[in-house]
């Protein structure tokens, strides 16, 4: 399988835009793909394209870090707040 390499991720980001697919970084801890203001339809329709960016760029967890970084770079992000004490 393909390994993504760094200098791809700006990239990869766009393709996920480009697709109308929301990319979001979660605090520090990951991101994510937020598709769920998509009609199924929409929804169904970029499956495909996301397999292709997937084939495309390849394997990206050993790049989580610098994924995040960049998200939070270009203002793609959504701060969490820490948890404390059980609820």
């Amino acid at each position: 399988m393909k390994i993504m390499q760094e200098k791809d991720i700006s990239a990869f980001v766009q393709a996920v835009v480009d697709i109308g697919c929301d990319i979001h970084a979660i605090g520090l801890l990951g991101y994510i793909f937020g598709d769920g203001d998509l009609t199924p339809a929409k929804q169904r329709a970029i499956v495909p394209q996301l397999r292709w960016i997937t084939k495309t760029y390849g394997e990206r967890d050993h790049l989580m870090d610098e994924i995040i970084a960049y998200l939070r770079s270009i203002g793609r992000y959504v701060e969490i707040e820490p948890q404390t004490g059980v609820h």
